[in-house]
């Protein structure tokens, strides 16, 4: 039975699908064809003169940059060499953008992170907190603009000036049975490490609950001149005049 089933299969004619040949497609089937293809076609077997001559202006067009693109690079290619109009045009300002910009000529860029004011959050910073520091720093500084309507900065700027001292004194041992108390100059960040002490030790002593309103009150005192800092200071200079016999050079 399978036998006669193969043989009646095998006897069927066979039919074999017409093949039919391909035409040419190019990269880009929506750009035209190429000069090369229109002057040499597939079929043609001579070049003729005019044949040259068209390819002669065709070459001369492309050296002259009146090159149109074909592929999808090359008219990506050419988008990019040839930008906007707008983009081509010369900027011209108008005379209040001059002016604006003759009236920020003299002003300097403020830094981006100051060392003194992050020094500051630095020694007010507990347990690693330091961004629960410079909020409070921030609503210090913004107490201090409402009260004084001027750049906190430039306002804490003047304290760190005005009371910090410029000597300290430090008991040295002589090995008898008196010892000797020696003026001693402190360098620029000493000085701003013993005000910024001052202004947080004068901050405690203010009646608020919320240590930003103590500190902005205390740097508005300060900026007054009306801080405790100020008699710590002098009395720090008092006892280093007392001492000057013993500064060593």
């Amino acid at each position: 039975m399978f036998r006669a089933a193969l043989s009646r299969v095998s006897a069927l004619p066979l039919r074999r699908a017409a093949v039919s040949p391909l035409p040419l497609l190019r990269y880009s089937s929506s750009a035209t064809t190429s000069i090369t293809a229109q002057i040499l076609p597939l079929e043609k077997t001579t070049v003729s003169e005019s044949d040259i001559d068209e390819w002669l202006a065709a070459v001369n067009a492309l050296k002259k940059g009146d090159h149109r693109p074909e592929t999808e690079q090359e008219i990506y290619l050419a988008q990019l060499a040839n930008p906007e109009p707008f983009l081509r045009e010369k900027f011209v300002p108008t005379e209040e953008q001059l002016q604006e910009v003759q009236r920020y000529a003299n002003m300097k860029v403020p830094i981006r992170d100051d060392p003194v004011i992050n020094y500051f959050i630095n020694l007010i910073m507990r347990h690693g907190q330091k961004s629960k520091a410079r909020n409070i720093v921030n609503r210090a500084f913004y107490i201090v603009y409402l009260r004084t309507r001027q750049d906190p900065v430039k306002v804490f700027y003047e304290v760190l000036e005005r009371m910090s001292p410029i000597f300290a004194v430090k008991t040295l041992k002589t090995g008898f049975a008196k010892n000797v108390v020696i003026p001693v100059p402190l360098t620029k960040r000493q000085r701003d490490r013993q005000t910024i002490l001052w202004l947080l030790d004068g901050a405690d002593k203010k009646m608020s609950n919320d240590l930003s309103v103590r500190l902005g009150e205390e740097i508005i005192s300060a900026w007054e001149g009306k801080s405790s800092g100020y008699e710590k200071r002098a009395q720090i200079h008092k006892n280093a005049i007392a001492q000057r016999a013993y500064i060593r050079l």
